[in-house]
């Protein structure tokens, strides 16, 4: 008996190692993965300060309107639809998208980095992070958080793409699972599976 004491021990004590990962794992994974939410922009205590088009149902004092904004730092510039303010300080960004989404519990790839761009270039314009952020699309929007990783993520992109100008070449990760929705697989895409 006095051998299997030490072994219990171990077993319980894996058991809970196991049980106390599983559960940050689980609030880690859902703080960061984007909600997928009736689509609609902020309302209450909220003011547009961008818009990519001069709109008159928005004008008001301390809009900028279709001004190109620019991140130095990543070298990349770019239009976000709206950029909203809350009066607390907090700031968020909102793009539109013409299509549907249907039954995708996330965002497409594309239009997750087109956000974190412009997290990136909101940031380096108005001197403050923005937390989140829309993608809306007819049927659906995603309520996306303006993490490190995402931040990454989009470095990563964005090596990628200036390394594929330089020599021309592309090594993309193939995979069906990533290309059967694809616009590309089966017709221009040579990587496509």
């Amino acid at each position: 008996m006095d051998m299997l004491q030490p072994i219990l021990y171990i077993g319980v004590a894996a058991f809970v190692i196991y049980i106390i990962a599983r559960i940050v794992s689980f609030f880690l994974n859902r703080k960061n993965k984007p909600t997928k939410l009736e689509p609609k922009l902020p309302d209450k205590g909220y003011k547009v300060i961008y818009s990519d088009q001069k709109q008159v149902e928005l004008i008001g004092e301390g809009v900028e309107y279709g001004k190109v904004l620019r991140n130095e730092e990543l070298d990349i510039s770019g239009k976000p639809d709206y950029i909203f303010q809350h009066k607390n300080g907090e700031m968020l960004i909102a793009e539109l998208k013409s299509g549907d989404i249907s039954k995708k519990d996330e965002p497409y790839f594309g239009d997750l980095m087109q956000l974190a761009a412009y997290f990136a270039i909101a940031e380096e314009h108005y001197g403050e992070r923005p937390t989140y952020g829309f993608i809306i699309y007819n049927d659906y929007m995603f309520r996306v958080a303006n993490t490190r990783k995402l931040r990454r993520t989009l470095k990563g992109v964005l090596k990628d793409m200036r390394d594929m100008l330089k020599d021309g070449e592309a090594h993309p990760a193939s995979s069906f699972v990533k290309c059967r929705n694809c616009m590309c697989n089966g017709t221009v895409c040579e990587y496509a599976e």
